[in-house]
């Protein structure tokens, strides 16, 4: 009995120490050794880049046909989407204006042309036989004059004439000097011809009416409106009956043979295009090579983009102004370093940087920047061969935080 109660005891005694004991080692806390990180090893490489870019189809060229002339127009000859060659008619507005004006113009340059054809050829003998009549009686005329003034002078001195009766006289006298002058000069005219400077004054006259004429059938012209180019008719912006002004657009016409779309290229990669180079273009499961036809020279203070301007073929007219394409251009890109995209922070700082793995340790390392390829950023200065950048778990990273690779080579 006594030694039953003694093993009670000793039992009991054992629980207590070992519930006052130390815990198991299975049971100790492991404490974390650092940031738990992946990286790469840094290594030169030659990627290819593949740049895509979205953009909407327009015409290569467009233009708007507008008349030059004011009127009712009469008459539209095309449609939206019909194809019109350059010169073909589109429009007409009502011309009888300017057919009248054509008119005066026309009867205009046949008088002038009658007489420089006068000036030019000489008097017929007839117009000289008149003149030469004209100047004989004009001759006497005035020798009648002549003698009828000598009488009323005699008579005046006499007191048989009065005042009033012999300026009468004189006056006659006096008018048939002027009609013998005159005489004369007409008949040196029929004879000899005219003088150069009438000559010169004729011909100016003829000239002017001839422009007039030419000025007069251009208008007329004007009343129909032709295609400035050869294209698809993308737009009708009017209708018969309304009143034309000039330089009010018709028609928009744009040439669809070929199509133009734009894209808006990153400053920093726009080294990569040069006018002539090939691109890819894709509309839904068609596929096409378009060319670059030129990479303008400004750059988007908004989107800090270069446009850039492909033009693609389109001999079958299939593929349609206003459609969206796709575009994608494959190049070998020099060789150099390259890190992920995500690898490389900036935060508001000048400098971007990179997390490099040294000695179990987060090194921030400044770097300097070139194209992106693949996701992927050209470093130019800051990094060498054989280091390793952190690529996961940076967004956490300080400068010399401890550090726990999970992934990638070990530092």
């Amino acid at each position: 009995m006594k030694q039953r109660k003694q093993g009670v005891i000793a039992l009991v005694a054992v629980m207590l120490l070992s519930a006052c004991g130390p815990a198991p080692k299975e049971a100790e806390v492991e404490q974390a050794i650092g940031k738990r990180v992946a990286v790469i090893q840094v290594k030169e490489d030659s990627p290819v880049q593949v740049s895509k870019w979205s953009g909407v189809l327009k015409p290569s060229e467009e233009t708007q046909a507008a008349f030059e002339t004011n009127g009712r127009i009469v008459a539209l000859a095309v449609e939206e989407g019909d194809y019109v060659t350059q010169g073909s008619l589109l429009a007409s507005v009502d011309n009888r204006d300017l057919s009248l004006q054509a008119a005066s113009a026309a009867a205009s340059v046949q008088q002038a042309q009658a007489q420089l054809a006068q000036v030019n050829n000489g008097a017929r003998e007839e117009e000289l036989i008149q003149s030469q009549n004209a100047l004989e009686k004009s001759k006497v005329n005035l020798e009648k004059a002549k003698a009828d003034l000598q009488r009323s002078e005699e008579l005046f001195r006499q007191g048989a004439l009065s005042q009033n009766d012999l300026e009468t006289v004189q006056n006659r006298m006096a008018l048939a000097q002027k009609d013998w002058e005159n005489a004369e000069q007409a008949y040196a005219l029929v004879k000899n011809g005219p003088r150069q400077e009438v000559r010169q004054q004729t011909a100016g006259v003829y000239q002017q009416a001839v422009v007039g004429q030419q000025r007069a059938a251009l208008s007329q012209s004007k009343a129909q409106l032709t295609a400035p180019i050869s294209g698809v008719v993308l737009e009708k912006m009017t209708a018969v009956g309304q009143l034309a002004s000039t330089g009010s657009a018709v028609y928009r016409i744009g040439n669809v043979d070929a199509l133009l779309v734009e894209f808006s290229v990153p400053d920093r990669e726009i080294g990569l295009w040069r006018k002539g180079d090939q691109v890819k273009i894709s509309l839904y499961k068609q596929e096409r090579v378009g060319m670059v036809k030129r990479v303008l020279p400004a750059v988007s203070q908004q989107s800090g983009t270069v446009p850039v301007e492909v033009v693609i073929p389109n001999p079958q007219r299939d593929w349609l102004v206003g459609q969206v394409v796709s575009a994608s251009m494959e190049r070998f890109v020099a060789k150099g370093i390259f890190v992920p995209v995500e690898a490389v922070l900036s935060k508001g700082e000048k400098q971007p940087y990179v997390f490099v793995a040294k000695d179990k340790k987060a090194v921030k390392t400044p770097v300097t920047l070139g194209i992106m390829a693949n996701n992927q950023l050209q470093i130019q200065s800051g990094l060498s061969v054989g280091n390793l950048v952190i690529t996961k778990g940076v967004d956490q990273l300080f400068d010399g935080d401890d550090l726990d690779v999970i992934s990638g080579e070990q530092p």
